[in-house]
């Protein structure tokens, strides 16, 4: 009986011991053994992470540790606790110009995949220990260092606040990576100077926009001054080039009016040469026989139905009377008897067209200078 009693014990005591001998580790955590006595070989942190699930150890003889491996963050930020009074885990530092800076920000930080077993060797064997020994005093001391290089006005200047803040994580990661840490960001929430300091600041502030307003605006007076300028020598210059349109279409409607005067004056002194050229030739047609006989055609015309007499005075002072449209009738119808006479013995004879004309020319000839020796008469 009393074998069945401390066999009982001895399995609970086993049972106790095997359950205290096991760990879950979960999703968002990542296990390290500790060998604390090992006779057979090394002891301390063992260069491994075990991940998630059940993990066994063997106390006295060994540990087994668990730690945060997602992103953990890390305020540190003032309140108000009163009208003047701040209080809280805010950052204060000094500005290279010597003024006080309280600054709130958020550290997020995670430990590097891989190098848990780092960051608990030189840290410590669980994730507050890792914030409050090493990323809180470590950052804090960085900031002051690169933020507190800026002066209070560069402090107004996000980039150049960016700037230090991108500075201080380089400087942080490199540090840390030796420990299996990483800084992933610093956020500056808000940052405050002494007061009477801070209302200077802003009122210098007030100032230098006021003067970047008045710089803005003169700067918008020049360009509208110079638009306007541009404006009125492209209107002048369209003026310009109006102008000079009308004057080109001046000049060719005036070259058009040129070239038809010129034209005109061609054909008109054409016609008058032609006519002169006509009245030469009709001058030389009128110089031959042809010539007098139309004269006489057209005097005979002329003085048709005109009754015409000649007073031929004799010598001894005796008038005689001479009736020259009878005259002339005689011979006129003298004339055409005459010529159908020779036309008929022209035709009987067979005689040639061209000896017929010669005959009417030297008739007509002689009839001509017959009535001019009558016209002489009658001028006596």
């Amino acid at each position: 009986m009393r074998k069945a009693i401390w066999l009982i014990i001895v399995l609970a005591f086993l049972g106790l011991y095997f359950y205290g001998c096991s760990v879950y580790v979960g999703t968002d955590e990542v296990g390290v053994k500790i060998v604390y006595l090992n006779p057979f070989g090394q002891t301390g942190v063992v260069a491994k992470e075990y991940g998630t699930g059940y993990h066994f150890f063997f106390p006295p003889f060994t540990g087994f540790t668990r730690v945060k491996k997602v992103e953990q963050r890390l305020d540190m930020e003032a309140h108000k606790k009163n009208k003047d009074e701040w209080i809280g885990n805010d950052l204060k530092l000094k500005t290279a110009g010597g003024n006080d800076v309280w600054v709130d920000l958020i550290v997020t930080w995670k430990i590097i995949p891989g190098k848990a077993y780092l960051c608990v060797k030189e840290v410590g064997e669980n994730t507050s220990k890792i914030q409050t020994n090493i990323i809180k005093p470590v950052t804090r001391a960085a900031l002051r260092f690169y933020l507190g290089k800026l002066t209070s006005e560069e402090f107004y200047e996000a980039k150049k606040r960016e700037k230090a803040v991108e500075e201080t994580k380089k400087y942080l990661n490199k540090k840390l990576a030796k420990l299996g840490l990483k800084v992933t960001d610093i956020l500056l929430k808000d940052y405050r100077f002494n007061e009477r300091y801070q209302n200077a600041i802003e009122q210098r502030k007030v100032y230098e926009q006021k003067t970047l307003e008045y710089i803005a605006l003169t700067k918008a007076a020049a360009e509208d001054a110079k638009r306007k300028q541009f404006e009125a020598k492209a209107e002048a210059n369209k003026v310009v080039e109006k102008a000079k349109g009308e004057l080109e279409q001046a000049k060719l409607k005036g070259d058009a009016i040129l070239y038809a005067a010129n034209k005109n004056a061609e054909a008109l002194f054409q016609l008058k040469k032609a006519e002169a050229s006509a009245l030469t030739e009709l001058n030389k047609a009128l110089s031959g026989n042809g010539g007098a006989n139309l004269v006489a055609a057209r005097l005979v015309e002329s003085l048709k139905g005109k009754k015409i007499t000649i007073i031929p005075v004799s010598d001894n002072g005796t008038v005689s009377f001479v009736d020259i449209n009878s005259l002339l009738s005689n011979l006129a119808a003298s004339k055409i008897i005459k010529k159908v006479e020779e036309e008929k013995a022209a035709e009987n004879k067979g005689e040639n067209r061209e000896i017929v004309k010669e005959k009417e020319q030297a008739e007509a000839k002689h009839d001509t200078d017959r009535q001019n020796e009558s016209n002489g008469e009658s001028t006596k």
